[in-house]
């Protein structure tokens, strides 16, 4: 590496290396459903040594924290820098943003992994053959967390005790819309979970739909 190169062209240097490296030639990883963090980290830093760069980050690290049914989940946002070590100051730095959903004490360590994961992925042109990544959780499955949370105030027995007067109500009335709508989401009317059975009875009665009433 010649002491003329700018921050740019080294930065171009790093990313032909990373192309060119075992890890993302063979993205199919036969142990993970994505690329593991410690094989990404240490394929851009061996990167960025051979181009003559320092990498630093994450650093400035902010998040916001909430909690669901013991469903964690963390978003937010950090830095990146890359500094040319011959002119240390060229300097490139980049902002990411992420988020992970954890129901233990890994939340946090997630969510540092997925604003790595998402920086060099993004920085660095890295695909991913799958979708699925073992550091976080759906949405979906956090907004589920956020309404059984939700549905807690209502009291388990009330759950229990509508239940089956629900399901057979219901059932009479598979082809109201709004029933159509929750059975997208979430499949079969019998296989819906008891908080969403409730939040759509609800629906439905705040809708005028005349279903039997529940007696406790």
């Amino acid at each position: 590496m010649t002491t003329e190169r700018n921050i740019y062209q080294r930065f171009s240097d790093a990313c032909a290396t990373i192309d060119s490296q075992a890890w993302v030639l063979d993205l199919e990883n036969k142990q993970y459903k994505s690329i593991p963090i410690d094989a990404m980290r240490a394929g851009v830093r061996k990167a960025c040594i051979k181009a003559g760069l320092i990498h630093i980050g994450p650093y400035d690290i902010e998040f916001q924290h909430t909690a669901a049914d013991r469903t964690h989940r963390y978003i937010g946002s950090c830095k990146f820098a890359y500094i040319n070590i011959d002119n240390p100051e060229e300097r490139i730095e980049f902002e990411s943003m992420g988020e992970s959903m954890d129901n233990g004490d890994k939340g946090i360590g997630k969510f540092v992994t997925n604003l790595i994961k998402n920086h060099y992925k993004s920085v660095f042109d890295i695909g991913e053959q799958s979708e699925d990544d073992v550091d976080s959780y759906s949405n979906k499955e956090f907004e589920q967390a956020t309404r059984k949370e939700a549905n807690k105030s209502k009291g388990a027995e009330l759950v229990d005790a509508i239940n089956g007067w629900i399901r057979l109500d219901l059932f009479k009335n598979g082809t109201h819309p709004t029933i159509r709508k929750y059975s997208d989401v979430y499949g079969k009317l019998e296989e819906w979970p008891d908080d969403v059975l409730l939040e759509c009875y609800e629906k439905l009665k705040a809708e005028g739909h005349q279903l039997k009433e529940v007696k406790i």
